[in-house]
């Protein structure tokens, strides 16, 4: 077997833990780890209004009481003023004016919230937030900065998909920002007919369906998994928005036998569409993680190494099986690495065995400890032959 010194980068694939033997494969430093949040919220999600109310150095609500545009050929300063309504943070009274350096537009009682840092003994404030009727009762009815998880979920629970935008928008964000551990103890709470009439009703919501979806799996009944099922079954062949988000709720609700739907239905078809191939991995990477045994682990790699000689990104199923532990597919690999380059795959295999060789022997049954024997005597040649191919893979994983 020839070793190639070009096969070995970052490998880019949601991380999920593993046991403390085993090492796991390093994505973006920037990329937060999926546990830490609502597994199927879209991107990094902006401060919620409590955060910016409690962590600057002045929070105030205020209402707006005049206004200067500025004019740079008559040497105007921009400029708005505001009188203060209450004082969240900081050292200032109700009642008292003061002014920012910037023009915001408004109307004499025009509420806003606004908050800002000191620097060099002056604040620099952030535009400020205009505040509706609605916003206003919102932001006065907001729990504490140290309310338990079940207050701060309440609240922003009953104000999700609310007509003004600001409270919809940071009632959202309260619910991406919070473990899955924390929503599923809401289970008796969550607003299930709510959830049904955004899910099925037809309503475009974008980035929210996959966080309903699930939702809708943690509280919902045998009615909701079939429509579940037929939305999630509903393919268009382009990227739809939140499925996997809906594919990981329907997981929740039918368990293997949904497995099953997924199984002959995407993972198995060959013409299968790559968003839907992946957002099904996905919803089966979310079940792993936080299932709790709705669908068993060797149940779940079954389903992940079926595929690798079917689907067009073998590198994420690859990456998948090391993290879920499944040695069983040593040998196929190192047979696949000797045939024709393959730079994604080939990166991914050798990664794998990297994984595979520290694992403990002892610590699994006989036949995963031959498979990796077989992955320790890769590693131990590629060491001697390309050194630098192994140096450089090893760089992109972590013990965990």
């Amino acid at each position: 077997m020839k070793f190639r010194d070009d096969v070995i980068r970052p490998l880019r694939w949601p991380i999920a833990p593993m046991s403390v033997a085993v090492l796991t494969f390093v994505v973006m430093v920037t990329q937060v780890e999926r546990s830490h949040a609502c597994p199927f919220c879209l991107g990094s999600q902006p401060l919620t209004l409590r955060e910016r109310m409690d962590t600057p150095d002045a929070s105030l609500l205020v209402e707006w009481k005049a206004g200067v545009v500025g004019n740079v050929e008559q040497e105007e300063s921009a400029s708005s003023t505001f009188r203060v309504l209450q004082v969240l943070r900081g050292d200032f009274q109700q009642g008292e004016l003061f002014s920012i350096s910037r023009y915001q537009d408004g109307k004499p009682g025009e509420r806003f919230l606004i908050s800002g840092n000191a620097l060099n003994d002056l604040i620099q404030w952030d535009r400020a937030i205009p505040l509706s009727e609605t916003g206003w009762k919102y932001v006065n009815s907001l729990p504490a900065a140290d309310a338990s998880s079940a207050d701060r979920l309440s609240h922003a629970l009953a104000h999700l998909e609310s007509p003004d935008d600001m409270v919809a928008t940071d009632a959202f964000s309260v619910i991406a920002s919070s473990k899955y551990e924390e929503l599923h103890a809401m289970q008796g709470d969550l607003p299930h007919e709510k959830l049904r009439k955004w899910v099925f009703g037809g309503k475009p919501i974008k980035g929210q369906l996959g966080v309903y979806g699930m939702l809708l799996g943690i509280c919902g009944d045998d009615t909701d998994r079939q429509r579940l099922e037929d939305l999630a079954l509903a393919t268009t062949g382009e990227l739809r928005l939140g499925i996997e988000g809906i594919m990981g709720g329907y997981l929740l609700l039918a368990g293997e036998s949904g497995l099953d739907v997924f199984d002959n239905a995407f993972l198995m078809e060959e013409t299968c569409s790559r968003t839907d191939r992946y957002a099904v991995m996905q919803a089966l990477d979310f079940i792993w993680q936080y299932g709790d045994g709705c669908i068993t682990k060797e149940r779940l790699r079954e389903s992940a190494r079926g595929q690798l000689k079917i689907t067009d990104m073998p590198e994420r199923l690859i990456g998948d099986l090391a993290r879920w532990e499944d040695w069983s597919v040593t040998d196929d690999l190192l047979a696949r690495f000797e045939n024709p380059p393959d730079k994604l795959t080939d990166r991914a295999i050798v990664s794998f065995m990297i994984v595979a060789s520290r694992v403990d022997e002892d610590s699994v049954d006989e036949d995963d400890a031959s498979s990796i024997a077989h992955a320790r005597e890769f590693v131990e040649r590629l060491q001697q032959e390309q050194p630098a191919v192994y140096q450089r893979a090893a760089r992109f994983l972590i013990a965990r």
